[in-house]
């Protein structure tokens, strides 16, 4: 049976990813601090430990066919917070687990989840030949650990640069465009908008999922050592309020426009990628069913509001009880 060895496994992806995987035959370890608090069940197929994966010993990560690595602090303000902090958990914490999985003798990759923020502000379709124009913490921290694992090229890898996630997860976040749009929509009857002509790249959870259990199937190795842009569809801010009120069809919404914003990234990403990965996949279908079941699920979400489902919070409460 396929080992697998996920790191942040309680996070937004995380919570999705677990459920995924288990579907198929594999062994699934997580390993999370659970700040978000635990979310997955253990199971015959599933184990969660409740551990900074910093303190694994090299014989415990022996043990897997494949790491994915899910830990970063994965959002431009919350990275502000601390930079020492972010700096530590989004570079040093990586080379440290680095280092201990190039003795590894069993690894067949590790998936390292970076991200397309890391084009910033491009006027130019980008394709993974592009050139990162990182503006944000985060974006730089990722690049930089992106070129670190293609120096030293020990462990084989694949870095899935991620498109502005969207789904409903067990550990909601509702400080991503897409599933606060929907939420505003369903429980204030407003939305408000920054900006708005910024474009994005978005990726459903699901289908990042997806990705990475494609990457563990693949007998080819044609994704070993390589980049790849992952996400279902572009758009600007403005238009995506008018795609997402075409899906799910509630009326009478405010929309309050600030032209205003502090957020200069603004990219689209070419599909020709995903595209190719998956030749008979229907993708202006994945994306309305995607978000229709989204709409579904947050509209009977009990605590559409709690302040824990922002990322933000979560870590401004984490460092304040550091102090």
């Amino acid at each position: 049976m396929t080992k697998l060895l996920i790191l942040g496994s309680e996070g937004y992806l995380g919570t999705v990813l677990v459920p995924f995987l288990s579907k198929n035959n594999y062994e699934i370890v997580g390993v999370d601090q659970c700040f978000f608090g635990k979310k997955n069940k253990n199971s015959k197929k599933i184990k969660i430990i409740k551990k900074n994966y910093i303190n694994l010993k090299k014989d415990f990560l022996e043990k897997f066919d494949y790491v994915i690595d899910l830990v970063n602090i994965s959002n431009d303000p919350a990275s502000e917070l601390n930079r020492k902090f972010t700096y530590k958990v989004n570079y040093l914490n990586k080379l440290n687990l680095y280092k201990k999985l190039s003795k590894s003798k069993n690894l067949k990759r590790y998936v390292y989840m970076s991200s397309c923020s890391v084009y910033g502000n491009n006027k130019n379709l980008i394709t993974e030949k592009s050139l990162p124009k990182p503006i944000s913490l985060y974006s730089k921290l990722c690049l930089k650990y992106e070129k670190y694992l293609k120096l030293k090229k020990k462990i084989p890898f694949s870095i899935l640069r991620l498109g502005t996630l969207y789904g409903w997860s067990k550990r909601m976040r509702y400080d991503v465009a897409i599933n606060k749009i929907i939420r505003d929509m369903i429980f204030l009857k407003k939305v408000e908008v920054l900006g708005g002509n910024q474009l994005r790249f978005f990726c459903y959870n699901k289908f990042a999922c997806k990705i990475i259990d494609s990457i563990i199937k693949d007998s080819t190795n044609r994704y070993e050592n390589k980049i790849l842009n992952i996400g279902v569809f572009n758009t600007n801010i403005i238009k995506l309020i008018d795609k997402i009120l075409k899906i799910i069809k509630i009326k009478n919404i405010i929309v309050v426009h600030e032209k205003h914003t502090i957020d200069k990234r603004s990219y689209e990403v070419s599909l020709r990628t995903v595209k190719k990965m998956y030749l008979n996949l229907n993708f202006k279908n994945l994306v309305k069913d995607s978000i229709h079941e989204t709409y579904l699920k947050i509209k009977n979400d009990k605590k559409p509001f709690d302040r824990k489902k922002i990322t933000l919070n979560i870590y401004r409460d984490y460092l304040n009880l550091k102090k």
